[in-house]
Formats: structure tokens, sequence, C-alpha cells
């Protein structure tokens, strides 16, 4: 009897040991069973980090000794022990790794079930990326007409385009999954995490609009602004946001996204289009936590035409007013200035002379190509009066693209 009341945890570490021994003795299919012996004495006395080192042990053991379904076998035993602790991100490599070790040997429905439940140790842990990628590996390993009849699959596969890809699905749809999933007891509260997570992220809205009315077209250099809001069933914060948008867009005024448990909230944006073209904002990409729940939603699209940011012209026209004899030449100087975050471009200039004066040099009218922002032209214009009076010099400026008219008018005193 003294030797049942032995203290587990010696117990073990004898069982360590023996199993060195073993492996010494290169018999590593004995040392694995020793090495098991003692996690699952370890786990009793709930020294779950030495009861996986020693599962794991006891898996690199099996390996040695060809056996890739015992190695299989003691993985998952050691993610179960990570369960307990609820660390779903370490739970789910092993899980990965043992489904690795059955597929290599043909025991294909275990293989779906190990990586399944893989992908949903990664959803828990909001390893998102992880997760997406696990499952697009179990669709490729797994592809084909019986892919939704691998145990797990199907619901591994709802709960990614739910919590990762913003699909939808319908509740009877995730029950009918998590049934076929044939879910063990170690499993439970993990996958009732999820998708519990996945119901919740079903009716939770996460949503761009536009703060103020709708545009199908916006100007180059205008900001914009936008309302970003989300609402659940049941109070929750963002832990984790994602922002997309066009590069075309850039994020001039960025909102502070934090706040206490709330069931519902909104903040404000603003863009400013930096390049003509299509613009698009979203989908933003929240990750929201609360009590017992997770849910990662990604928002709507909005998607408007960015136009080319428009011009601003102004035009000095000097002297204001001048005197000249009859025969005489003056000359005035015109000053173009572009003020707008856009180019001016294909300008047409017009002089227009009242009766007493003509153009001495040149033409009355001229094409000037471009005028980018900030930009400054500056040429000159020759007239001469030929009959006596007060007359009139006009310069009229013509945008191609817009035909906004810049109109400047000076007087000419012929004595």
């Amino acid at each position: 009897m003294s030797f049942l009341r032995r203290d587990p945890i010696k117990r073990a570490k004898k069982h360590v040991d023996k199993a060195l021994e073993e492996i010494e003795e290169g018999y590593p299919e004995f040392a694995s069973q020793e090495f098991e012996k003692a996690a699952r004495l370890f786990l009793e006395e709930e020294e779950t980090d030495f009861a996986v080192k020693y599962f794991r042990e006891a898996a690199y053991a099996a390996l040695e000794a060809g056996s890739h379904l015992r190695s299989a076998e003691m993985k998952i035993c050691a993610s179960d022990a990570l369960l307990m602790d609820n660390r779903f991100d370490a739970a789910g490599a092993l899980f990965s790794e043992a489904s690795d070790h059955q597929h290599r040997e043909n025991r294909v429905n275990d293989s779906a079930k190990s990586l399944s439940t893989a992908i949903i140790c990664y959803l828990a842990s909001r390893n998102f990326d992880t997760a997406i990628n696990l499952q697009r590996k179990a669709d490729k390993r797994f592809a084909g007409e019986n892919f939704e009849k691998r145990p797990g699959m199907l619901l591994s596969s709802r709960c990614v385009a739910v919590l990762c890809e913003g699909k939808d699905t319908n509740e009877k749809e995730l029950k009918k999954a998590r049934s076929a999933a044939r879910v063990r007891a170690a499993e439970e509260f993990l996958v009732g995490f999820v998708t519990k997570s996945v119901e919740l992220a079903l009716h939770t809205e996460v949503v761009i609009e536009w703060a103020g009315a709708k545009k199908d077209e916006v100007s180059a250099k205008t900001p914009l602004e936008f309302e970003l809001r989300y609402s659940c069933p049941v109070p929750v914060q963002v832990v984790e946001k994602r922002y997309s948008l066009s590069k075309s867009l850039k994020l001039t005024n960025e909102p502070n996204i934090e706040g206490a448990l709330s069931k519902q909230e909104s903040w404000l944006l603003e863009v400013t289009p930096v390049l003509s073209g299509d613009g698009s904002i979203g989908p933003f990409n929240l990750t929201l936590e609360g009590d017992q729940v997770l849910v990662n939603k990604m928002s709507n699209v909005i998607e408007f035409r960015i136009a080319r940011a428009p011009s601003d012209l102004s035009m000095d026209l000097t002297p204001e007013r001048i005197a000249c004899d009859l025969g005489d030449e003056t000359v005035f100087d015109v000053v173009l200035l572009n003020e707008g975050d856009g180019p001016a471009d294909n300008l047409k200039m017009e002089v227009v002379l009242s009766d007493g004066l003509e153009v001495s040099l040149g033409s009355n009218e001229k094409t000037i190509q471009f005028i980018g922002p900030s930009e400054r032209l500056r040429f000159q214009i020759y007239v001469r009066g030929v009959s006596m009076g007060d007359e009139l010099v006009t310069v009229r400026i013509t945008e191609g693209k817009t035909g906004k008219e810049t109109v400047k008018t000076a007087k000419v005193i012929v004595g």
C-alpha cells in the first residue's frame, strides 16, 4: 500500500529516467511508452507544462521508432493538455503536426479531423492568417466531392469563411457542421467558444458610410469624411484593427479606436484622394472581443471615381491704364498663376481689342499647353493705337477641359 501512496511526481520522474535508459539502449518504442506514463502522471497533478513536454518526447521517440500514428496520438494528447489551459495557439501547432503524420499514413479522416481542430485553435487565438493558410492547405489536401464529409472540414471552413473572409452562413448550417465535426470532450470548450463567436459574427455589423451625402465622384486633393461603426448583440471592444485603402487614397485623420465594452460604437475618419482614377475605402477589419466572445468582422467597401484636382487660375494684366500717342506701341504684361491643386491645360488665350487698337507683334490668339499647380506663366502683349480715343484691351483665358474663363481688361487712352 505504501507503493500506491508514493508521490506521483517522483513516479513520473522514474518513468522519465527509464525512458532515457531505453533510448540509450536503442529501444525508442519502449521509451515512448515510458514518456507517456510520465506525462499522464504530471497531468494528474496539473503540471501541464511537464505533461506537454513528455507527451512530445513520447511523440519524438515514436517517430524515431518509425510510428507516425503513435507520434500523432501523443501530439494530440499534448494538444488536449494545452486546451485545458486555453493555450490555443500552441495546441493548434501540435494538431497540425499530428494531421501531417496521419496523412502520411493515409489516415485521411483522422488527418482531416486533426487539421480542422488546428484551424479552430488558431481562430480561437486570433491567429487568423495562420487559420486561413491552414484552411487553404486543407482545401488542397482534401479536395474532391467528399471534402465536406471529412470530419471537421465543414465546420472549420464555415468558421474561417465567416470570421476571416467576411462571408455569411446561417445558424442551421453552422449546427449541421458542428454535428459533423465529431467533437471530442477535450475540444468542447474550444469549439463552443469559436462557434459562439461565429454566431455573434453573423449578427454583428461593421459598416463604413459617407459622413454626409453619398458621392459617385470626388475631386483629388479634397478631404473626404467617412463614419466607421459597429453593432454587436453583446458588449465588445476593439482589440485589433486593419484598414484597407486603395493606393489613390491617404488616411489623413486616423480615429482613435479604443474604448470600454459597448454594443455599438462609431468613429469619424478622414481620407484624402491623392491620385485621380478609381478609389475605394474598405473593407475594414475589426476584431471585437468580449466575455467569452471573439468576433472578427469585415466591413463593406465604398467605391467612387476620383476626378483630377481642379485648377484655379488667376491673371494680372498691367498696366491697368495707360496713355499713348497715335501710332505708338504699348506693351502689357500678363501673368497667369495656377493656385489650384490640379494642372490647367489646353488653355486658349484671346486678345480682344476695341476698334482704335491693333496687335503690333504676334497674333491675338495663343494656345498654352500646361500650367502646373503653383506655377506662374508670364508673357507680353504689344498693341498700337490707330485712332484717337479711349480704347480697351481685353485678355480672355479659356480652360479647354472645363470651359472656365478668366478675363482681365485694361484701358488705353490714345491722344
